[in-house]
């Protein structure tokens, strides 16, 4: 009885990728100010693919998604899952013309990149962008989501003795500083772009959420907790309370 429960809670839990927490808490509040501000009308480039991109969260279908990955596999798993035009580059040399692309989107994956890397990759997309286009630049930044980092690290190989792969690529590669990063888009940009920080998801709950979706938290009660954390993620996407984890920069028109 229990275990026929639990797989129901969890195929409730995990029934689309736009419901699973840590996407929505990375996405949904990027693409809200996007619709909010017309920006969604024209080309739209994500770079960084997933199964669950920025395409599943869209209320007003874009023009056009552009999908740009390094790795096949990747961009057959979007593919797979979106209506977006898979394009296999590097961030670091973008194949479009100046000015070409309306919206250029780079969540969580910026963080992957080796350091001396990233300056180009903002070059790059300041070059893409057209004159009236918004680029967000989004990554988890700072100690505290380092520190949390460690924590959810230390909990998987204690559940499981094995290790997630893209968070140990982050300690190898280290967080980006959004200070930093702020200010060299700022100096790029050279005044012809607002450059501004916000903050996304709280530390508690990105923590919370990697423990019950990764980690089994808290172990038999745990597909419980996984149909709660699906049930509470529309009101968990609009919580940016506190040290958060993950900091997005915006690239916008002066």
């Amino acid at each position: 009885m229990f275990e026929r429960i639990a797989r129901s809670l969890r195929a409730y839990a995990e029934k689309d990728g736009r419901g699973y927490p840590d996407w929505a808490l990375r996405y949904v509040p990027i693409v809200s100010r996007l619709e909010r501000c017309g920006a969604v009308s024209g080309t739209i480039l994500e770079i960084g693919a997933n199964a669950t991109g920025i395409a599943r969260f869209f209320n007003q279908r874009p023009a056009r998604i552009i999908a740009l990955d390094v790795s096949f596999d990747s961009l057959c798993e979007a593919r797979a899952t979106q209506d977006i035009l898979p394009v296999m580059a590097d961030v670091s040399a973008l194949p479009f013309r100046d000015k070409d692309i309306d919206v250029c989107v780079c969540v969580d994956t910026y963080e992957h990149l080796p350091p001396e890397e990233r300056h180009n990759a903002c070059m790059e997309i300041l070059r893409v962008l057209a004159d009236g286009g918004c680029g967000v630049v989004a990554f988890p930044s700072g100690s505290p989501a380092a520190d949390a980092e460690r924590r959810v690290r230390d909990a998987y190989r204690a559940c499981t003795g094995g290790a997630i792969r893209w968070l140990e690529e982050h300690a190898r590669t280290g967080l980006p500083d959004a200070d930093t990063v702020v200010r060299e888009v700022a100096e790029a940009a050279r005044g012809a772009r607002r450059v501004t920080h916000t903050k996304n998801t709280t530390i508690a709950i990105w923590v919370w959420a990697w423990r019950v979706m990764m980690c089994g938290w808290p172990g038999r009660g745990n597909a419980f907790f996984q149909a709660l954390l699906r049930f509470l993620t529309p009101f968990l996407c609009r919580v940016h309370l506190g040290e958060c984890y993950r900091a997005v920069i915006w690239i916008e028109p002066q």
